[in-house]
């Protein structure tokens, strides 16, 4: 009596049961190992963001000072060829009113919500001056970059430069949730140059007319909208007020470049992924770096008005 047997051949669902179809051979970890420096990278960049924000919020109850801030003002004015500001003690009273009034009543504005005007606090504190001017901040990890944050703007560098000033006082006032956006700083800083006569008086402030603000003793309501100043921008120095563009143009192109590359294999990865080859992996992590980089790099480091 003859007994039946059966061949029993591989298939592709056996193959696939008992893991066959899947092993990492030579050929399948040169297609997929430049993916684990790409994802290291992109670890990396998330960590730093991370950090370099928590940064920021420390910076909400701690490296703020007159001193500090005279310091990188003086620092500005000095590469200018402008004579140093002298810390004015009523200026500075006014300044602090100013800076915890728009704490306490949490506005982001030169003019109060009642409509009160930022010379207001210069003449209660008690400074008579000929011509007067303000600069606002938020957001900053320290007075150095706050600083720098007003030199990337045109209209409040311009306000720091001021040929005229001769006093300045700043005001600092903490908000455990200021805007909505948490633990901030609020930096203000009253420029001035005191009356030695009867003379028109002036009172500058960031204003979307002219670099040199609005020159007037009523301040206009239309005041310049609040500016974000990118961390580029602080580690440029405000030497390159363009930064921002550049690497917001450079980071679109990498992320562009990493798309298109792999578009066109997308069907493949899709039916096959083990097909799925990158011919040219260095050039996928130079995009991902870049891309990397320049999402952190153009992160709002804080506010100027």
């Amino acid at each position: 009596m003859a007994i039946a047997t059966r061949s029993k051949r591989s298939t592709p669902s056996s193959k696939k049961r008992s893991g066959k179809h899947h092993r990492h051979s030579k050929p399948y970890l040169k297609t997929y190992w430049p993916y684990l420096p790409m994802l290291l990278i992109v670890g990396i960049g998330l960590a730093i963001n991370s950090l370099w924000s928590a940064g920021s919020v420390l910076g909400s109850s701690s490296n703020f000072s007159s001193e500090a801030l005279l310091s990188s003002t003086n620092h500005a004015r000095t590469l200018d060829n402008e004579s140093s500001l002298t810390i004015d003690p009523q200026l500075t009273a006014a300044a602090e009113a100013k800076a915890n009034d728009m704490v306490s009543r949490n506005y982001w504005a030169h003019n109060t919500p009642d409509g009160k005007t930022p010379w207001t606090f210069i003449i209660a504190a008690g400074y008579q001056y000929q011509a007067a001017g303000e600069n606002l901040a938020y957001g900053f990890d320290n007075a150095a970059d706050t600083v720098t944050g007003w030199m990337n703007s045109p209209e409040h560098r311009a306000n720091i430069l001021n040929t005229s000033y001769q006093n300045v006082g700043f005001g600092v006032a903490s908000s455990p949730n200021y805007q909505g956006k948490g633990p901030e700083t609020v930096v203000v800083a009253e420029y001035g140059e005191p009356a030695t006569a009867v003379a028109n008086i002036t009172f500058t402030v960031p204003n979307p007319v002219g670099t040199a603000g609005a020159q007037d003793t009523s301040l206009s309501n239309k005041e310049l909208s609040a500016q974000p100043v990118s961390r580029i921008q602080l580690l440029t120095g405000g030497k390159a007020t363009w930064a921002t563009m550049v690497a917001s143009a450079i980071t679109g192109a990498a992320l562009a470049v990493f798309l298109i590359r792999h578009w066109f294999h997308l069907k493949r990865l899709v039916s096959r992924s083990e097909l799925f080859i990158v011919h040219h992996p260095w050039l996928d992590i130079a995009a991902t770096a870049i891309f990397t980089a320049g999402f952190i790099l153009t992160r709002t480091s804080g506010l100027i008005r």
